[in-house]
């Protein structure tokens, strides 16, 4: 369940949205065990109020315990205390978790760098309709709303801020960068067909592990389409004529994803697809096409922070 033992429902939490993190659950469960468990081994202590629910056998403190609030709530710094205020703040800009469908850290390989190096950057540049930074000879491109440089001598990844190009740690969006700017090899042609992740050639990957998580997505928008339309405007998405809301998101130049919320009635639930030009599975493999819908599905819940 994702009502924690304090009384937070993590369903309504946008870090949970994101996958940052989980509910505790209530006192009694597997969930607030495994969920204590972890946090004395990244903390050196559990939380005070799931410790003490769990010991005293209780679900719910607001509900179930007749001393509720206790000092637990009153000292603590959890649930809504300075604690667990910096905790929000620090982990909303962090970025999307830099984890595979199975869960397990993403490592960057630096030979993924050493080959995008050896490039010709104006070649890549033409392939790919991205542009040269003048200053720095390296290849610069527009992702959603934001201005990225590809700096291959530092090995890292740039946003343009006030005071020029600042150092960014995004593991999705480096993994995806480096493979198609390290891969790509010809302007591939567009517009021919519009499929879903079932159409592609890698539609297996999908199918099992790599399945596209849509589900954070609905429980954001499923009932607020004037919201999912004006997110998909402030992410330099361009509307189109599909589903009872649809845009299309250009993550990369040549690379545009398609966003088709349907609304939900009597017979049936909301939903939202996500479909790609078929050029996609030749710009990039499976696991990179499921890290770039992860990117902006999670800058998609995000909204307009």
């Amino acid at each position: 369940m994702a009502t924690g033992a304090c009384g937070i429902n993590c369903d309504v939490c946008q870090l949970n949205l994101l996958g940052h993190c989980s509910s505790c659950g209530p006192g009694r469960s597997d969930l607030a065990t495994a969920k204590s468990a972890a946090q004395t081994r990244r903390f050196g202590h559990p939380c005070a109020i799931l410790e003490c629910a769990r010991l005293n056998h209780i679900d719910y403190c607001p509900r179930d315990c007749p001393g509720f609030p206790c000092d637990n709530f009153t000292a603590a710094q959890y649930p809504y205390g300075k604690g667990f205020l910096e905790m929000q703040q620090r982990r909303r800009n962090q970025g999307p978790p830099a984890v595979d469908p199975s869960g397990r850290p993403i490592q960057i390989s630096t030979d993924l760098w050493e080959q995008l190096r050896r490039r010709d950057m104006p070649t890549v540049a033409n392939f790919t309709l991205t542009d040269i930074d003048p200053a720095s000879g390296q290849i610069c491109f527009r992702f959603l709303n934001w201005d990225i440089l590809v700096d291959t001598h530092k090995k890292c990844l740039r946003g343009k801020a006030e005071q020029g190009w600042e150092k960014i740690t995004v593991v999705l969006l480096e993994l995806t960068v480096l493979e198609y700017f390290a891969l790509v090899d010809r302007l591939f042609p567009m517009g021919r067909e519009m499929v879903g992740p079932d159409d592609l050639a890698g539609a297996h990957y999908f199918r099992e592990r790599g399945r596209l998580n849509t589900a954070a997505l609905l429980a954001r928008y499923g009932d607020d389409p004037n919201g999912f339309a004006a997110v998909g405007r402030h992410l330099g998405g361009q509307p189109e004529k599909m589903a009872d809301v649809a845009f299309q998101l250009t993550p990369f130049p040549r690379i545009p994803l398609y966003y088709l919320l349907w609304l939900g009635s009597r017979e049936f639930p909301p939903r939202i697809s996500i479909l790609f030009d078929r050029s996609i599975e030749r710009a990039l493999s499976s696991p990179a096409i499921w890290s770039l819908v992860t990117l902006c599905n999670y800058y998609l819940i995000k909204g307009f922070e």
